[in-house]
């Protein structure tokens, strides 16, 4: 499959943003279509995107009913996926994903941001399959059953359930996400994996010292399984400036480059899940960010692998 585009009109692949959330706590903020926040179908055509993930994220600090709200959001996600078919087709295999190059459809892939939320239980993990989710954020902030988080205790591992969870995970053909998951958690990931796994939305530790941040040697370990890392535009997690910029997201994206070489680096920008103040004001204005890395010295080879290519060869792989 051979995508030709203008040179200035890079395309791309995101792996992570918390839209879903928005539009379902602010109804009246628009729709998928057009909407307040930072990502709507208009500003993803604009954006020249092929695939976005939306997260079904679920604070299950602050419900009762973890499960429950999950399955409102899924359903308001899947119901706005349905109502602008025209535009966005929900991806549920790497057919589907080569489908939209051809219509030049938006491809949706739907994930589930804190994999407490089905409980450790694999009927509910195969019934989320079958439901159309194909990607599964292990841990968001907090000991979930599976594992524990990145702002918990660093050499806990993975749970005997988590690793159950992750072994079903890679049977069914669900992409396994170690953002927010702590640093023994993640190590054993590339353990009981096969396949690649992936950070959908997480920067390098060196460059921004944070537990949400990757150290090297996870990085190289990522790589190493062909896995990719998603740069995440929140502020905190970038370097110290109170507005999210576009150096310093070049920064990290070098970074990740130098340490575990040019096929790890991808897009996560967690759009609608981060604080709004980011000289990136929406994504319609992405391509700002592929002229930076053009002109920090990346090839346009080397720019296409990190907003789309990378993540292309790992959605091929597991998909």
């Amino acid at each position: 499959m051979v995508l030709k585009l203008a040179m200035c009109e890079a395309i791309m692949i995101d792996l992570h943003c918390d839209t879903m959330m928005q539009l379902l706590d602010h109804p009246d903020s628009g729709d998928l279509y057009r909407n307040t926040w930072k990502i709507d179908i208009e500003k993803l055509q604009k954006a020249h995107s092929k695939v976005q993930d939306f997260a079904l994220f679920i604070n299950i600090g602050e419900t009762n009913d973890p499960y429950g709200r999950y399955e409102e959001m899924r359903n308001l996600c899947t119901s706005q996926l349905h109502h602008y078919g025209e535009h966005i087709q929900h991806v549920l295999s790497y057919q589907d994903v080569e489908s939209v190059y051809e219509s030049g459809k938006i491809g949706a892939l739907m994930s589930i941001e804190e994999g407490g939320v089905l409980g450790g239980d694999l009927n509910k993990l195969n019934q989320a399959y079958q439901d159309g989710v194909r990607l599964i954020t292990l841990t968001w902030n907090y000991p979930n059953g599976l594992g524990e988080p990145h702002c918990g205790e660093q050499h806990k591992q993975l749970t005997s359930k988590g690793v159950e969870f992750v072994e079903a995970m890679q049977d069914l053909g669900m992409i396994v996400d170690c953002s927010h998951l702590n640093d023994a958690g993640t190590e054993q990931l590339g353990d009981i994996l096969d396949v690649p796994f992936i950070a959908s939305h997480s920067n390098a530790r060196e460059v921004r010292a944070h537990t949400r941040n990757l150290p090297d040697n996870l990085i190289r370990l990522i790589a190493n399984k062909g896995g990719i890392i998603g740069l995440n535009f929140a502020q905190n997690f970038l370097g110290t400036s109170p507005v999210s910029r576009i150096e310093d997201i070049v920064k990290h994206g070098l970074y990740l480059i130098d340490k575990g070489g040019e096929e790890v680096v991808a897009l996560g920008t967690d759009f609608d899940g981060i604080p709004p103040d980011t000289e990136i004001e929406d994504m319609s204005q992405i391509s700002r960010l592929y002229d930076a890395f053009r002109e920090a010295g990346l090839s346009v080879e080397q720019c296409e692998k990190l907003f789309w290519k990378n993540a292309d060869r790992l959605l091929k792989e597991i998909l």
